[in-house]
């Protein structure tokens, strides 16, 4: 065989060789955008229409590395993982507040030991917390980017999808909670506090009314939050409220665990009652969650709860009972004295 021969049968084996690997990563690539494409649609909206976050958390924690892994495929696996980051950061945030209880107990009780322990685990939670959300932040802010070539919180493009759009909000809400559980863990993940800015001017390419007041709600949490971000905006007190009454009348009370959010950082005890109480209020029985979105009204509710027992336990040493949104401590102690005087006029 010639010498030019074999060096054309080389070159020809090469080619096969590289055509057949090519054609099975597309192969892949494509399997693994079908299997997304599957999710999106007939997984993503029964998860959103659950009533369990714990479990969903617990379905984050173990379902986000499978999902991801589909990105060394080729596949961009942002949407479902924004929403699976979303999820294990409730599992994180959860820890964290519960080691965060335990150090208030301990300090309350004088255990000082018991204590630093408990504050250690506390930071360590929130920065698990923090890098979790902070990364599907992240992965929505390169896909929006991508997509539709504008710097995140710069423009609105039109978003036609409501996946994309539900994605937008989650990725936005992440990225402001990655900010301040990572103020919480002392700094450890190192989230970029210009996301509070991103986050206020982006929220406005939300339709407010259509994602349960929470939009508007959020610009407004920043506004008290953040020096000069309310300078010629509406009163951020007033904008919670309004945004409130969207949520209670769409079944998502998101915008209600944004004012308690706001309400806690203020300091102002009277703020914090009220907004506690007006979650109370909007979430009874005969006030049903959006069978859409039960999954983010539970989240909320967790939120709330959280803020509630953190109060309840920096006051009294144990967390808010059913009613403890309701009606406080030193409220209960005045019912009674009224009652004790009551019985001693009757003797």
């Amino acid at each position: 065989m010639s010498r030019l021969h074999k060096v054309g049968q080389g070159v020809a084996v090469a080619f096969l060789t590289t055509s057949m690997l090519t054609g099975c990563s597309y192969v892949i690539k494509t399997g693994a955008n079908v299997a997304l494409g599957f999710g999106e649609r007939h997984i993503v909206p029964p998860i959103l229409a659950m009533d369990d976050a714990e479990m969903v958390c617990n379905s984050g924690n173990a379902l986000t590395p499978a999902v991801m892994s589909t990105k060394e495929m080729g596949a961009d696996p942002t949407r479902m993982a924004v929403l699976l980051y979303t999820a294990s950061g409730v599992c994180a945030e959860n820890q964290a507040l519960e080691a965060e209880l335990r150090y208030l107990r301990a300090a309350k009780a004088g255990q000082i030991t018991e204590a630093q322990d408990a504050r250690i685990e506390q930071k360590r939670w929130a920065a698990i917390a923090a890098q979790r959300q902070y990364t599907s932040y992240q992965l929505f802010e390169n896909r929006w980017e991508t997509k539709y070539k504008y710097k995140l919180g710069d423009s609105c493009p039109t978003m036609r999808n409501d996946l994309d759009q539900t994605v937008y909000l989650l990725g936005m809400v992440n990225g402001l909670q990655a900010m301040t559980n990572d103020i919480n863990s002392g700094g450890a993940v190192n989230v970029p506090k210009d996301i509070a800015g991103i986050v206020e001017r982006g929220m406005a390419c939300l339709d407010n009314e259509k994602y349960w007041g929470a939009p508007m709600a959020t610009r407004a949490v920043i506004w008290t939050l953040l020096p000069g971000a309310g300078d010629g905006k509406p009163e951020p007190y007033a904008t919670m409220k309004e945004s409130m009454q969207i949520g209670e009348k769409k079944g998502v009370r998101l915008a209600h665990a944004l004012y308690a959010i706001a309400a806690q950082a203020s300091g102002d005890d009277a703020k914090l009652r009220d907004a506690l109480r007006s979650y109370a209020a909007a979430s009874g029985e005969d006030k049903p969650a959006n069978p859409q979105f039960r999954l983010v009204d539970q989240m909320a509710g967790l939120m709330v709860r959280g803020i509630a027992d953190r109060y309840w336990t920096e006051n009294t040493g144990v967390r808010a009972s059913d009613e403890g949104l309701s009606s406080f401590w030193d409220e209960e102690k005045q019912s009674s004295s009224e009652l004790d005087a009551l019985f001693d006029g009757d003797e």
